[in-house]
């Protein structure tokens, strides 16, 4: 059976998403990604085209991270009251 190139980055695209979700959620589970990835993954060898879509994971990881950041920052400091946590 012949998979269409468009199902086969589907189901990337599903694994990469889910990878994020689990990234964000899961601090130790990031960390280990960061460290081993292999061992995160559950796997002995990681490719090196899975570890570059690993470091992409991480890099939009980081992204969310800081947009998330800048967002509460600005709710903070909306309307004129004081920024920051008293």
């Amino acid at each position: 059976m012949e998979h269409s190139e468009e199902s086969i980055c589907g189901k990337q695209t599903d694994k990469n998403r889910d990878l994020i979700y689990k990234a964000l959620l899961d601090p130790v589970f990031r960390k280990k990604l960061k460290r081993d990835p292999a061992a995160a993954m559950g796997v002995a060898e990681i490719s090196k085209e899975n570890l570059a879509e690993v470091r992409m994971v991480l890099a939009a990881v980081k992204g969310i991270e800081n947009q998330i950041a800048s967002i509460a920052d600005e709710l903070l400091c909306a309307n004129g009251g004081g920024c920051g946590i008293a």
